[in-house]
């Protein structure tokens, strides 16, 4: 692979780590996640959905060598898996 076409993977796989992070409602460091925030509006997230599941991602995804399909599966499972883990601290923290 040339040095164009890997800073053109490198560029798309960083579109879609932060649309995942604004999806999941994490902020995003240089090098990866970061912590758990408000992510403002829950447009965001909404909005990074969109994209996850569009057209245009799924082209992004295939010209840079990955399934976007599987990218939005992999989210929300973590979705679900980081609400699952909110709805049990709230629990343990209301039993205390």
């Amino acid at each position: 692979m040339d040095d164009r076409a890997e800073a053109a993977r490198d560029l798309v796989l960083a579109i879609f780590r932060l649309a995942v992070s604004d999806y999941l409602g994490l902020s995003y460091g240089h090098d990866g996640p970061d912590r758990l925030r408000h992510c403002g509006p829950p447009s965001r997230a909404v909005e990074a959905g969109l994209f996850l599941t569009s057209s245009w991602a799924a082209h992004l995804a295939e010209l840079a060598g990955f399934c976007s399909e599987l990218v939005w599966r992999e989210a929300r499972a973590e979705s679900k898996a980081m609400t699952v883990t909110s709805t049990d601290r709230l629990e343990l923290e209301q039993a205390a």
